[in-house]
């Protein structure tokens, strides 16, 4: 693995690591638990976590087409915990293989994206450090959403 590719899977791997220590004891009731006020769930959010990094990671900076339906990414059926899990494992194994495929070179090369109703080009570089701070923001909410459960 490139050197400087090797930070991005490490922090990846941490954050789901995190994840999957934050929803490993909770229930299928409580991955679906909504807030009165508020509209996501954790599953929802584990859901929308695979596919946007599936995005980010493996299409945009790794050039794979990727088949995914964002707004499908937050419907409100019932989900269970184990199929999001192993959904998210799986987003995992297939985004290491992109980013073990990438070299230093690789992350100034830039790529047209669909920003905001835009194109725009940006550096692979951007893509990962998104799609990182992306599922760092939703291991937070996963994490407040816990504590609320259990409220």
């Amino acid at each position: 693995m490139d050197p400087q590719v090797r930070p991005f899977v490490l922090s990846l791997e941490r954050l789901h690591n995190d994840i999957f220590r934050a929803v490993e004891p909770l229930s299928d009731r409580e991955v679906n638990w909504a807030h009165p006020q508020l509209s996501n769930t954790i599953g929802i959010l584990l859901r929308h976590t695979a596919g946007s990094e599936r995005y980010w990671i493996i299409e945009v900076a790794g050039g794979r087409k990727v088949p995914r339906d964002r707004d499908a990414e937050f419907g409100h059926e019932q989900l269970t915990k184990d199929a999001l899990v192993a959904d998210l494992r799986a987003a995992y194994d297939e985004i290491r293989a992109a980013l073990e495929s990438l070299r230093a070179e690789d992350l100034t090369s830039e790529v047209e994206i669909g920003d905001r109703g835009a194109r725009r080009m940006v550096p692979k570089g951007f893509a990962l450090l998104h799609s990182l701070q992306h599922t760092s923001y939703h291991l937070g909410q996963i994490q407040l959403f816990k504590k609320l459960t259990s409220v």
